[in-house]
């Protein structure tokens, strides 16, 4: 009797520290200060992907936004150029004439192109803005388990 007592305490510890261990919270985590509703695992993963395009996009457009800035700083230039050159056109040579508005037209279509792509820009960037608020709505102040962060990571 001696020897199974002892085996006795140990089984009822194992079983005992397994339950403890079972009924142990899982570990939450948030997106922002995770006030908000429990998200699901599939939920998750669909924030984690809008929040990974909208860093994306806030790159990409970040980079096309210094190249549009860099072609109207050039527009500028060339239009100052032009103007110091309209000073100084001997408009009694035709030919000098004919390049002058050769160039001017070149700047007229350069000034079309940019207005192009900057409503282009301009469309993307309200998408973009768009996606954000949608993030800020659905995803948020929204808390999640860390468990299915890990998950999803990993491709599962």
């Amino acid at each position: 009797m001696r020897t199974l007592a002892p085996a006795l305490l140990c089984l009822a510890l194992i079983a005992t520290s397994a339950a403890l261990a079972a009924d142990k919270p899982k570990k939450e985590s948030a997106f922002g200060k995770g006030g908000g509703a429990m998200l699901t695992k599939e939920q998750l993963r669909n924030c984690m992907s809008l929040k990974a395009r909208v860093a994306q996009q806030d790159d990409e457009l970040a980079k096309e936004q210094a190249a549009l800035l860099a072609t109207k700083e050039e527009i500028v230039r060339a239009g100052d150029a032009l103007k110091a050159r309209l000073e100084t056109l001997d408009r009694t040579n035709a030919e000098a004439v004919g390049a002058y508005n050769d160039e001017a037209q070149a700047r007229d279509k350069r000034i079309d192109d940019y207005q192009a792509q900057a409503t282009a820009f301009n469309t993307r960037v309200e998408a973009n803005k768009a996606e954000h608020d949608g993030y800020l709505k659905g995803c948020e102040n929204h808390r999640f388990l860390e468990d299915d962060e890990i998950a999803i990571k990993k491709g599962k």
